[in-house]
C-alpha cells in the first residue's frame, strides 16, 4: 500500500513538472526574441543570404584560372583517314604557278594502315586578363544582393515585431478588460445581495432583484467571451513564436507604459525612412544590383583578352615514324576575343535591365511617400488619442464619485435601481474607453517603429 502511494506521488510530481514546464512567462521582449528565433520565415530570407554568398563564390570564379582535362581512348578501322589524298596526283607549284608536273602523295610515314587503339589527352588553361569589367560588376552585383536579402531579413524581422506587438498588446488588453469586467461583476453581485436583502424588508421590490440577476447573467457572458478571445490571442501569438498547441503562455506586462513619440519636420522624416526603413533599404540596394547587372550586360560588347596554355599526350596517332610510342607537347599563348555582332542581344538586355532600375525607382518613391504619409498619420493618430485619453481619466474621476453617490442614495431609497446600474456601467464604460485608448496608442507606436526599422 505504501508502495503504491509513493509511486502514485512521483507520478504525480512528474507530471506536475512537466505542466509547469511547458508553461511559459514572456515579456514582449521575450515574445519578439522567440519569434526571430523560431518563425519560418525568418529562416527563409537567412536562406536567401546563404544563396548571395553562393553567388559571389560564383562571380569571383571569374578572377581565377580555368582549367580542365579532356581524355579519350578509342579504337578505330579508318586510319586511311588520316592520309586522304594519299595514291592521288597533285601537281607541283612554284610560286603559285603550275610547273606541268605531277606529284603522287604518299602516307606520312612508311606503315601499313592498320585498325588500331587511339589514346588522346589535352590539358587546357585559360586565364582571362581583361574582360571589359565583367568580372568585377559581377562580383559587386553579388555583394549587393547579399545587402538585398539582408534588407529582406531585416523586413521580415520588422513586421513579424509588428505581428508579435500587436497579439501581444491585444492580449494584454483582453486582460486587462476580464479585471474590469471581474471587478463589475463582483458589484453586480454586492448590488444583488442589497437589494435581496431590501427585498426580505420590504424596501424594494423583486424587480430589483431580477433586474440585478439579469446583468450578473449579462457580465457571466461577456466574460466568457472576453476568455474567448483571449485564447484566439494566445493561439495566434503561439503561432508567431512556432510553439506547439500544448504549450501555455503567460503574457506579461501592461498596456499603461507608453512611449513618447516627437513629431518630425517632413525633412526629418524623409531623412529617417531612407536610413531606417529596411523596405526603401532593400530598394535602393535592388537598384545597385541591376546597375551593377546593367554594366556586366555592356561587357558583352567589349574585347577579352585571356591567356591559354595546352599540355597535350597522345598515343596511336603519331606522325613518322610509327613506332607505337607516347607523344607529348606543350603550347602556350595570348587570345583576343571580339563580339562583332550578336543580332542587338546586347543591346535588349541593357534596355531591359535600365527599364528594371527605372521601375524599382518608381516602386521606391512610392512606398517612400506612403510611409511618409501612415508615420504623420499615426503621429496625429496619436495626439489625439492622448487628448482623449486626458479627457477621459477626468470621465473616470467624475463617474467613480457619481457612483458613490448613487450607491448611498440607493441604500436610502432616493434613486431607483436603474439610476443605481447606470452609474455603476458608466464606471464600465469609461474604463473600457481608458483601455481602448492605451491600446491603440501602443499599436500606432508600434508602427511607428515598424516604419523607422525599429525591432524592439
Amino acid at each position: 500500500m505504501k508502495n503504491g502511494i509513493i509511486i502514485i506521488f512521483l507520478m504525480s510530481f512528474a507530471l506536475l513538472n512537466s505542466v509547469v514546464f511547458a508553461q511559459k512567462r514572456l515579456t514582449l521582449d521575450d515574445a519578439i526574441r522567440i519569434a526571430l528565433d523560431n518563425n519560418p520565415s525568418i529562416k527563409i530570407n537567412q536562406s536567401q543570404i546563404k544563396e548571395a554568398e553562393a553567388k559571389k563564390v560564383q562571380a569571383y570564379s571569374g578572377f581565377l584560372p580555368q582549367a580542365e582535362i579532356l581524355s579519350k581512348y578509342f579504337y578505330t578501322n579508318n586510319t586511311s583517314a588520316l592520309f586522304p589524298l594519299e595514291g592521288s596526283s597533285v601537281p607541283v607549284m612554284n610560286n603559285g604557278i603550275p610547273t606541268g608536273e605531277d606529284i603522287l602523295m604518299h602516307a606520312k610515314a612508311p606503315f601499313p594502315i592498320l585498325d588500331r587503339d587511339v589514346l588522346t589527352m589535352d590539358m587546357n588553361v585559360i586565364y582571362a586578363l581583361y574582360a571589359g569589367g565583367k568580372r568585377k560588376n559581377a562580383l559587386e552585383s553579388t555583394n549587393a544582393l547579399k545587402e538585398v536579402y539582408q534588407k529582406d531579413l531585416l523586413e521580415t524581422e520588422g513586421n513579424l515585431s509588428l505581428n508579435v506587438k500587436t497579439t501581444f498588446y491585444n492580449v494584454l488588453f483582453i486582460e486587462e478588460l476580464l479585471k474590469l469586467y471581474e471587478k463589475t461583476l463582483n458589484q453586480i453581485q454586492e448590488h444583488l445581495s442589497l437589494a435581496e436583502k431590501s427585498y426580505q424588508e420590504g424596501v424594494r421590490s423583486e424587480f430589483d432583484v431580477l433586474m440585478f440577476k439579469t446583468k450578473k447573467k449579462d457580465f457571466d457572458s461577456q466574460i466568457i467571451e472576453l476568455k474567448s478571445k483571449k485564447e484566439i490571442g494566445l493561439y495566434a501569438l503561439k503561432a508567431l513564436l512556432n510553439f506547439s498547441d500544448a504549450d501555455t503562455i503567460t503574457c506579461i506586462g501592461s498596456i499603461s507604459n507608453t512611449i513618447n513619440f516627437s513629431r518630425l519636420s517632413s525633412e526629418q522624416l524623409s531623412d529617417s525612412l531612407d536610413i531606417g526603413n529596411n523596405k526603401i533599404q532593400s530598394l535602393k540596394a535592388m537598384k545597385n544590383v541591376l546597375s551593377y547587372k546593367e554594366k556586366v550586360d555592356k561587357a558583352e560588347n567589349l574585347p577579352t583578352i585571356f591567356a591559354f596554355g595546352n599540355y597535350h599526350m597522345y598515343h596511336g596517332l603519331d606522325t613518322p615514324p610509327f613506332d607505337l610510342a607516347w607523344r607529348q607537347g606543350y603550347a602556350i599563348g595570348i587570345g583576343l576575343k571580339i563580339n562583332l555582332f550578336d543580332g542587338n542581344l546586347t543591346k535588349g538586355k541593357v534596355q531591359e535591365t535600365r527599364a528594371g532600375i527605372e521601375k524599382i525607382a518608381g516602386y521606391e518613391e512610392s512606398f517612400k511617400l506612403q510611409f511618409k504619409n501612415k508615420y504623420l498619420t499615426a503621429v496625429q493618430h496619436i495626439h489625439s488619442l492622448e487628448a482623449q485619453h486626458e479627457s477621459v481619466l477626468n470621465n473616470i474621476e467624475v463617474a467613480n464619485r457619481a457612483y458613490e453617490i448613487a450607491r448611498v442614495g440607493y441604500n436610502n431609497s432616493v434613486i431607483t435601481t436603474i439610476e443605481l446600474n447606470d452609474a455603476q456601467l458608466n464606471i464600465t464604460k469609461v474604463n473600457i474607453q481608458s483601455l481602448s485608448i492605451e491600446k491603440d496608442i501602443l499599436l500606432e507606436q508600434a508602427n511607428l517603429q515598424y516604419l523607422l526599422g525599429v525591432i524592439y
